[in-house]
């Protein structure tokens, strides 16, 4: 006798596991952003390294909660979804920032804010892709019942 195949999560546990971190990590990065200062300069483009590791780290956590938030996880409005998202984020971050005293706004940090998010979002669709070619399928192939293979399988 078959068990039934487990039931898909629920709205709210989709919710929590992957657009729950994505929020939590916004306010971490208006948190950090209304700091007066940052701390010393160590090196001449320490400014652009924290904003590519900040915003890569944010476009990963994007492309987890795109991929797997959505219905039609990597369709083209889902990709552009997840970069758009990252990039509005970027823009308000720098928008809020000239109203913290101590604090710049500069258009080339929102230029690396969106270039890592939208490097980050190819990487975990790559990521996934190469996943669902692998044999067994991977995290996240789809999942196929056991008999339902079709003919010559």
């Amino acid at each position: 006798m078959r068990s039934a195949p487990p039931a898909a999560p629920g709205p709210g546990a989709v919710f929590l596991k992957y657009w729950l971190p994505v929020l939590a990590y916004v306010g971490l990065i208006f948190s950090v952003s209304s700091l007066q200062s940052t701390g010393p300069t160590l090196f001449r483009w320490q400014d652009k390294v924290e904003h590519a590791v900040e915003y890569g780290l944010f476009g990963l956590l994007l492309g987890r909660a795109f991929r797997h938030g959505l219905a039609a996880p990597w369709s083209l409005p889902g990709v552009l979804g997840a970069m758009a998202a990252g990039s509005f984020v970027g823009a308000a971050d720098e928008i809020y920032q000239r109203t913290v005293p101590g604090r710049t706004s500069d258009v080339r940090d929102w230029a690396t804010d969106t270039a890592a998010v939208i490097a980050a979002v190819w990487i975990t669709r790559l990521v996934a892709i190469r996943a669902a070619r692998a044999p067994g399928g991977g995290a996240g192939a789809p999942r196929v019942a056991r008999g339902a293979e079709g003919p010559g399988r």
